[in-house]
């Protein structure tokens, strides 16, 4: 029986980004998505023009998957110093179990998007821009009603938070153990604490 041929891309793409999540883009190769997937390199090659769409696609994926995954735990909050508290909790959980192996796509895919990557590289920075974008309404909105102090630069805090946040992951996963993320966590709760209404 014929798959469906959107079928077929999203299962590529599916299989794909736990490849290039877990290998890097320069360590995984086609072969690798024609062994998970079952599919033949034409086949690959049918539905995507090369190596490089295949690994914007899965990026992208596993950033729907994340962002995804953090804006449910936000509409579940009422207040934006519990959303941003919310995202902390999810990072934490993801540290531990992440949904996606081998960790945060947006900061897998920055360590190796330099000048070499400029396709995937583009798409990082569209990404971390969209995320910091979000912390920066949250804290807007909050100030609007009346929760977060109306003297916090919201753009500024949002960077803190982003940064922090990216930073304590990779840390954590360089020492294999989460006291860094706890000690980060409390320190960045107080910080959410100290703009709170």
């Amino acid at each position: 029986m014929a798959r469906n041929p959107e079928h077929t891309r999203q299962l590529i793409i599916d299989k794909a980004l736990p490849i290039f999540n877990t290998k890097g883009y320069n360590a995984a190769s086609i072969s690798d998505i024609t062994s998970a997937t079952g599919i033949t390199k034409g086949a690959i090659y049918g539905n995507f023009k090369n190596k490089d769409e295949v690994a914007t696609a899965a990026f992208e994926r596993g950033v729907e998957i994340v962002a995804g995954e953090i804006a449910k735990r936000v509409r579940m909050k009422n207040t934006a110093p519990d959303k941003l508290k919310a995202i902390i909790d999810f990072y934490e959980e993801y540290l531990n179990e992440p949904p996606i192996p081998g960790g945060c796509p947006v900061l897998n895919s920055s360590i190796e998007a330099d000048d070499s990557l400029p396709f995937l590289r583009s798409r990082v920075i569209r990404s971390i821009a969209l995320l910091k974008d979000s912390l920066t309404k949250i804290i807007n909105r909050g100030i609007l009603e009346g929760q977060i102090k109306r003297e916090v630069d919201a753009e500024e805090f949002a960077n803190f938070f982003y940064s922090t946040i990216e930073g304590v992951i990779s840390v954590s996963r360089i020492e294999g153990d989460s006291r860094s993320f706890q000690l980060v966590k409390r320190f960045m709760e107080k910080q959410i604490n100290a703009i709170s209404i």
